[in-house]
Order: C-alpha cells, then structure tokens, then sequence
C-alpha cells in the first residue's frame, strides 16, 4: 500500500504509526454447550530499546459463515484489554463459529492479518473432488467429469466454476450443481481448449461452508491428441498376419516400426520424438519421484540440455527411469478378434489408465520404468548404469530392497509390462518381439549375463539378431533376455491366475499394495495354465486391461512366439522375459509361473518401478 513501509516486519501507517504483531495465541474449542476463547495479547514493539507501538488491546468479532473481515465486520464478541480466557455464551455446542481477533495500538492502529482467525465446528474439506475430460468419439463431443465425494458430517456441497480462476467462495464464479451425496457430475457447456476451473464447497446444516483451496481442480477439454491401435485376429497363427491396423485410428496407414539388423532401428511412422504421444522420456528420477534432469536419448551418460548425467552416480539420491505419459486404453475382444486402443484422452467412461494410479488410487500424469536392471547399492534396489545385476534373492528381499528407495517405489509391476507389450505390437505390427525388435541376450552359447549400462548409446529401440547384445525398447536395457524380471501383481495359486493392477484397490481388488500369496488379487477365470511347460504360448485370455497367456502349444515363429513355463500346485510368483540363453523362447510375453516367491537363483532377479503420488498429495 501507499501509506506503509514494511520496517521490522511491521507496516507503519502514515496516519497513525506501527501496526501490532499477530497475537501470540488465539484458539476456539467447544467445551461444554458454549465455546471457550483463550487470547494472548501481542507484545509491545520495542527496536532497540525504542518502543514502537504499545498494544492496548484486541477486537473479537464472530461470524457464522465466514472470517469477519476487519474491526467492525460480523458480530461483536469482546474488547479485551488484557490476555485472557472466557466463554463466549452466544454460542452452542453444534453450531459453526468463525472468529477473528484484530489487535490494535494506543494510537488506534489495527491488526487485520488471518493469522488471528480460529473456526469452530467448520465443515471438513471434500474426501475427494477432480475433474478429467472425456472425449465421446461417437457424437464427437467432449465433457467433463467431475468426481466429488463429500466428508462426513455435512449437508451437502456447492459447485461452482470459472473460466478465470478458481471460485473462491460459493457465490463466486458461475453455479454448476449442488450435490447432497457422493457423485460423479457431467458438465457438457464445456468448449474444447478452454480451461474450466472448479472449486466445491461443503457445508452444514447450519450454513458454514469449507472454502479450502483443497477443494479445487482446474481441466482443459480436448477432443484427443492421438488415437492409435490395432486388432489382433486370435486363431491366424502368423505373427504378422494377425495383426492389422483398422480405420478408426490414426495409425491406420502407418509403416511399422523394425529394427534393421547390423544397422539402425527403422521408426516407420512412429517416430515420435521422447516426451511425444505415449513415447517415454530417460530421466533422473529422485528418491521423492521428482525429475532432477532428462537423460540425451542418444547417450545417457549425458543431460538432455547437455552436460554430464548422474546416470552412473551411485551417490545421487535417485535413480535412472523413463518418464511416461499419462496413457488411457480400451481393450476388448470380439468374435475371435482382441482389439486395443490407446490415446492420451478417454473417448468414453469404458477406457482406463491403469499404469497412471498412484498407491492412494489417483490417477498421476507420470509413471516410471527401470532403464537398467536392478543392483543392489548399500541395500538399495537400483536402477544405475555400470553395476552388476542383483540376482539370488527371493521376492520378499526385492521388494524390501526397492521400497527402500521411498513409499513409491516397488519392483516391476503387471499393468506396466502389460501396457509395454501392447505397444510394442501395435508398433511392429506382430507378435514376435524377436524378429521385429531384437532376439535380447538369449543364445544358449551365452554363459552369463551382462552388467547394466552396455547400450547407453543405443537411443531408445535398438537390438541385434545374435542372441549376445541384448535389446532395448522404449528406453529400458534388456525387457527380455539376459535374465527373469520378477513382477509384482501377477501369481498363479494352485492354477489359477490372479492378478494386481494398481497398488491400491482401484482395480476392484480388496488389498491394498501387492503381496506374495495372491490374497485379495482378482481372479482370471478360465486362464489355467495348460498345454507343454516350457513350450510356445499359441493361446492368450483377453480381459480389460490386457492379455494373459494360457497355452503353450505353439512354436517359435507362431502366435506369440514365446515361452511359457507353468506349475499349477502351490504358490507362483511370476517372471518374465526370460534368461540369457533361453533362445527364442524369449520375448516380451515370456512368462515363468512355476516359481515361488520364496524361490533364488542367479538368473532371477528384478527392477524398480515408481508411481509418485498425485499433486497435492503426501506421503503417508
């Protein structure tokens, strides 16, 4: 303001000298049938032995709907004159009671800062209350849905929205709906492009309203910035020949992608730059989940923006992940066809996100893969260039080991790797990953496995068809050969597959986080496993969020072509991808279900994965 100068931390009026300090203690409580204040005045102002102001006393005014917002605003509780405690008797024990104090000077300065406010009895914020827009490809529309649940012990709550800003009380900004219970609201006066901010306030039966900025969310509608997929004919036993682009994505006359052998990896059409479309981006990921630097695709042992990476630095607080987008998908099959979709917007309320949830069931904009294989530093599950694999441990370790990186981290998880085998099809138009991107460290020549960090400058695909020198995709070394990733949310108890799609219980699961028996998983009904142990998968159980083998009756150039191990007595953990000389049963559908957690071997081990919780969120 023009008539204050900020001395000391005080405003110094022109008209009347220094402004007082906040009071040293003001709090509300019920106690008994009325409320009962206890104010401690503020000290005088003394600077160098020169007092400043002298504080004479404090205003206490009440409202029932909000702050008072100055001396004369709301009604008059008391003048003290002196740090006291008293029952303000206008009051009862059910009612909602916003109080402030304004302390002020011998010569009439006032004190008009919120913190000199205490509320009694004010609704809490809503339980739950975001926004995400909905493409509806049928009518070419757009909406929003707004999900809002309320807490417990209110009336009901106002929603209000704006295209300015978020409103800030409940006549502010344009009135949407009122809601008396928990709902998922749909605004369709929505215009693609425009950002729509919502605010709701939840209130009592006696009036008082919850104005936090914690019920707020803001979403811009957009019809959709890609809409890719393909269809997969079941019993057509060509890997290639089953699978087609049809002519209702974008991609419909898209060249695949391949890596040309002894050469360069071919993008066909695909070449979307790190960060574009569904395409990741290499990263050091923190411990807290929060970017530190993006990695050079071309040579992670350098920054994006130039300069030397921590990619090898066992001392960063962090580790080497790829950064992906939020991807919402449909999958479905019908008469013998399984169909997948993908787009970076929900065209309608059957498409899901699910590698985008967080433990606490948010859905987040980022989730994380390994780039390299796990290593074990000072306890650590690692994800860090240049260190040996940790191997020969059981499940329960892994885990341990990974969580000790934070609250968000964990081992490698089933919803991942079932999105990464989707694109991968969808990109190379076939279901053998060998023959399209790369045989993965997998000859029977081999005798062990390479450390991490040997393709750092491979770019984000590239492999070779000698069964030595490993493959990479989408960012991440060796997603199968060279050894077992173990993964979390996919078991086989006593032959019958259950699975895990979110840490929390936003899949329908009953269990929150994942464990080592199944318990709590959801049930794949008619997918036990069957045919030869150890032979090719030929047959795969189509389920909304992806697809899960069942039969190994196949070859090396049929179906999926690759292998399937099973046991279906007792409890299995599941291992994908295969070892360093499992030959051409390796593959991105790969799958071992005939081990048990509590199974160690040098060829087995895992990687990290990490889903930081959504913004506005915090660890518990």
């Amino acid at each position: 303001m023009a008539e204050e100068d900020l001395i000391f931390g005080k405003n110094r009026h022109f008209f009347g000298g220094i402004e007082p300090s906040n009071m040293q203690n003001f709090t509300a409580a019920i106690e008994g049938e009325h409320v009962k204040i206890t104010a401690q005045l503020p000290a005088d102002t003394v600077i160098n032995g020169q007092t400043l102001c002298t504080v004479e006393g404090a205003v206490i005014r009440r409202n029932t709907t909000d702050y008072p917002k100055d001396e004369f605003d709301g009604e008059e509780v008391a003048i003290i004159k002196t740090s006291t405690t008293f029952v303000d008797s206008e009051t009862s024990a059910t009612g909602t009671y916003y109080y402030a104090a304004f302390p002020f000077t011998t010569q009439g300065v006032y004190n008009r800062n919120k913190a000199n406010r205490v509320v009694v009895n004010e609704p809490e914020p809503m339980e739950e209350f975001s926004a995400k827009s909905v493409y509806v490809s049928s009518s070419d529309t757009v909406k929003v849905e707004i999900t809002a649940k309320l807490p417990d012990g209110v009336a009901g709550a106002v929603i209000r929205k704006s295209t300015t800003g978020y409103p800030t009380s409940e006549t502010d900004g344009d009135a949407l709906t009122t809601i008396t219970a928990d709902t998922v609201y749909t605004d369709t006066n929505v215009t693609v492009g425009t950002t729509y901010y919502y605010s709701a306030f939840p209130y009592t039966s006696t009036g008082a309203y919850n104005r936090s900025e914690a019920n707020r969310t803001s979403v811009t509608p957009k019809k959709r910035d890609y809409l890719f997929g393909y269809d997969l004919v079941k019993s057509t036993s060509s890997p290639s020949g089953r699978v087609s682009y049809p002519d209702d994505v974008d991609n419909a006359n898209f060249t695949p992608a391949k890596m040309n052998f002894g050469g360069s990896f071919s993008y066909g059409d695909w070449n979307f730059a790190p960060g574009e479309k569904f395409m990741p981006r290499p990263c050091m990921l923190t411990y807290a989940g929060v970017v530190d630097h993006y990695l050079n695709p071309n040579d992670y042992t350098q920054k994006a923006e130039g300069g030397a990476s921590k990619v090898a630095d066992t001392s960063f607080g962090g580790n080497a992940m790829m950064e992906w987008p939020k991807i919402y998908t449909k999958r479905w099959e019908e008469g013998g066809v399984y169909h997948f979709r993908c787009s970076d917007t929900p065209q309608d309320e059957s498409w899901e996100c699910w590698s985008n949830y967080d433990r606490l069931n948010n859905q987040i904009d980022h989730f994380y893969t390994p780039i390299y294989f796990g290593s074990n530093v000072s306890s650590k599950l690692r994800s860090i260039s240049g260190q040996a694999n940790m191997v020969s441990q059981n499940a329960t370790t892994e885990i341990n080991y990974a969580k000790a990186n934070g609250s968000d981290w964990y081992t490698e998880v089933l919803a991942d790797r079932l999105l990464i085998q989707d694109l991968l099809v969808m990109m190379g138009k076939s279901t053998d990953g060998q023959t399209v991107f790369g045989s993965g460290r997998s000859s029977s020549s081999n005798s062990s496995a390479v450390n991490t960090g040997t393709m750092n400058s491979r770019g984000l695909f590239w492999g070779s068809n000698n069964g030595t020198d490993g493959v990479k995709v989408f960012g991440m070394e060796h997603f199968w050969g060279n050894l077992w990733r173990r993964t979390a949310g996919w078991m086989n108890v006593n032959g019958t597959q259950k699975v895990k799609l979110t840490r929390g219980t936003k899949d329908g699961s009953t269990v929150s986080d994942y464990n080592t028996d199944g318990n709590g998983y959801k049930t794949v009904s008619g997918a036990t496993p069957s045919g030869s142990s150890g032979g090719y998968i030929n047959s795969m159980k189509t389920e909304g969020f992806g697809r899960i083998p069942v039969t190994a009756s196949g070859s090396s150039s049929t179906f999926e072509a690759d292998g399937l191990y099973y046991n279906n007595s007792g409890t299995m953990y599941a291992v994908v991808g295969g070892t360093w000389n499992n030959d051409l049963r390796c593959g991105p559908f790969y799958a071992d279900l005939d081990r048990a957690p509590s199974n160690s071997n040098s060829s087995v081990g895992a990687a990290l994965s990490c889903k930081p919780l959504a913004e506005g969120r915090w660890n518990i």
